[in-house]
């Protein structure tokens, strides 16, 4: 049986626009039984908020100076002026891009919890409440994501700070994980260099997936095709959509 690549992207820095385009084309882009990570960061001070939120909610919680961008993930709002942002996507002919979504999010967060274990950050899975199996979105009175911990976030050992969190989306082509790490909650000389080496190993172990390179990624980032997600997103439309 042939293994199934994951490939460990390079890291890049983009406005919010950017950032979710790119998630959205690599997920129409990934090649078939592929398996795709990246880390990106953020040129302006950005939060993020789930597909399915109102727009005229998250402005009124929305710093005024703070750029708030749809993203097309399910979830809460995202703070991003200090976190450490990545995606996973899951082509739709991968086995673990059938899994439900909750055992997706409970081994993406494993798989973070075994690389923080391993650079010596004790921390936990909060604990599942009987509707964990219904819906990963927070409750109603509490729009942000970072504010009460849904099932299998990663929480601090001792005490009930959330460590990270995640948001899904599945579609035909396959599977769109977005995750954060707050980076306030991890010591001050923690190596993310070291962590993203150790958390795309870890991940690879938890979907039974096997680290490798594309000899060309120029594939996956079709110029034409970007532009096109762009163009969509930047839209008071998309922004606006609910």
């Amino acid at each position: 049986m042939a293994a199934t690549p994951l490939i460990h992207l390079p890291s890049v820095y983009g406005d919010a626009i950017e950032n979710m385009a790119v998630d959205s084309t690599l997920l129409q882009t990934n090649p078939e039984g592929h398996a795709l990570f990246r880390h990106y960061g953020w040129i302006e001070p950005t939060l993020t908020f789930g597909y399915t939120q109102r727009f005229h909610e998250v402005s009124a919680l929305a710093p005024k100076d703070i750029c708030h961008f749809r993203r097309p993930t399910a979830g809460g709002i995202v703070d991003h002026r200090n976190d450490w942002t990545y995606s996973l996507i899951l082509h739709d002919s991968l086995p673990s891009a059938q899994w439900p979504l909750t055992d997706i999010y409970r081994c993406i967060h494993q798989s973070l919890q075994q690389a923080l274990e391993k650079l010596q950050v004790p921390s936990r899975l909060a604990p599942c409440p009987r509707q964990c199996q219904v819906s990963h979105d927070l409750p109603e009175d509490s729009p942000h994501c970072f504010t009460k911990p849904v099932a299998n976030d990663v929480l601090s050992l001792n005490d009930p700070t959330k460590i990270a969190g995640a948001a899904i989306k599945r579609s035909r082509s396959g599977i769109l994980l977005q995750g954060s790490i707050d980076r306030s909650t991890l010591p001050l000389d923690f190596s993310f260099h070291k962590f993203a080496e150790l958390f795309v190993q870890a991940i690879a172990q938890e979907f039974n997936l096997t680290t490798a390179e594309l000899p060309d990624l120029r594939p996956l980032f079709p110029q034409s095709l970007i532009k096109d997600t762009r163009k969509h997103y930047a839209s008071s439309q998309w922004l606006q959509k609910r």
